[in-house]
């Protein structure tokens, strides 16, 4: 059975663990000033509530019957194409002289084609 009140609850559990992780780790580095390895694993102590946030959306998933499933799908497969084929084209355009593209840019662009692949599976499937 899928239940929206339980995933909001697994979803901001994760979240609120990757914010407090996120704003701990940025606290450690700057009083402890750390250099090589160590600085490298605090820097990678948020990933541990990123990975909690992927647990808690393929949970989620699992629990969906299969028209929601297909939605998701579809929206999924956008987003997918869509941020190869705007990162590819970004690479290319950085020969033209357009700014680099940082990887922290990438998962906006991910999100945000999510959402309109969502908005665009649902439309179909009416």
């Amino acid at each position: 059975m899928y239940r929206s009140k339980q995933y909001f609850v697994e979803l901001g559990g994760a979240l609120g663990l990757y914010a407090i992780l996120l704003v701990g780790a940025n606290a450690v580095e700057r009083a402890a000033q750390p250099i090589g390895a160590l600085k490298l694993v605090i820097n990678l102590i948020p990933m541990i509530g990123a990975l909690a946030v992927a647990w808690a959306v393929l949970r989620r998933l699992w629990r969906m019957d299969e028209m929601q499933r297909r939605i998701q799908f579809d929206a999924i497969a956008i987003s997918f194409l869509g941020t190869a084929l705007i990162t590819f084209g970004w690479g290319f355009a950085e020969g033209a002289g357009l700014p680099y593209l940082r990887a922290f840019a990438v998962w906006p662009i991910m999100g945000i084609l999510w959402g309109l692949g969502m908005v665009l599976a649902q439309r179909r499937y009416r």
